[in-house]
Parts: C-alpha cells; structure tokens; sequence
C-alpha cells in the first residue's frame, strides 16, 4: 500500500439515524482508504482497530474510558462488544458501538462507504462538567483515530 492510501483525513461525520444533530455536542470523522483487495467488514475494521491496538495503547484507551470519562465498559472480548464498547447496529458495511456514563454518551460508528473507512465519533454531554474534561480528551482522541486507522490498515 502507497503512502498516498495510508494517509487520513479529516471528513464529515457518518450520518445515522440514531444520533440526531441536535443531540451531539461533538462530532467528528476521519477517513482512510481501504485497499482494493481489502474485503474487511465494518465490524472488523473496529476489532482490528480498538482490539487489535498494540497492549500498551489498548490499556491506555481502557484507562482513559473508565477513569477519565466514566464510561461504563462491558466485557472486553465479546461478540456483542468491541473493547468494552456495546454494539448497538451492526451490518457489513456499518457498525456503531455506544457507551454511556453520568458525564456522557458517546459513539462511534465505523462505516465503509465508497473504497474509504469513515470512523466517526458523536459526544453528548450528560453534565455542564463534561464539556471541561472531554476538550483535552477530544485532542488525545484525535490524534488515536489517525494512529490507529493508519495501523489498521497497514495490517491489512
């Protein structure tokens, strides 16, 4: 795979109709290309992604949803979850998983669409104070897409 193809981009959110714009107070979306003989569902582009992460990164992520954001973390190898994060719809081409705390809801929909990998994330914030912890979070955030989408589709 080319540089070219590995390289991520900032682009506009998933649309779905389970998060309404009037109930995010954060969106955003990055996307890679998925190389031509790349035949990964969506569901598996997010294992490859979240479970597939190197271990330190993994229990970086694991730390920072369950004792910075309070999310409420399910079992991390399930089929019905992906590193803790519940799966709420599930096709070949979409999955979205969702968790929630007292500060937040939050969820992150991976899509194929159009030979590219979308991966957007929607925040609610569920308390004023969320908004103050999610800001630095959301930096941190950012920067892991971009690692991990160029990761995972490295591996392919």
């Amino acid at each position: 795979m080319s540089d070219r193809s590995v390289r991520v981009r900032a682009t506009s959110p998933a649309s779905h109709t389970a998060v309404e714009p009037s109930e995010r107070d954060f969106a955003c979306a990055y996307e890679i290309a998925i190389a031509s003989g790349d035949k990964r569902s969506s569901e598996e582009w997010a294992r490859d992604i979240w479970e597939g992460a190197p271990a330190p990164v993994r229990w970086f992520m694991i730390a920072g949803w369950r004792f910075v954001l309070r999310l409420r973390l399910g079992p991390l190898h399930s089929p019905d979850n992906i590193l803790g994060w519940r799966i709420v719809d599930r096709s070949a081409d979409e999955t979205v998983c969702q968790l929630g705390s007292g500060l937040l809801d939050a969820r992150n929909i991976f899509q194929r669409a159009d030979g590219a990998l979308i991966w957007s994330t929607f925040v609610s914030y569920e308390r004023r104070g969320a908004r103050v912890i999610w800001l630095p979070v959301s930096l941190v955030h950012r920067l892991l897409v971009r690692i991990s989408l160029q990761r995972a589709a490295a591996a392919s």
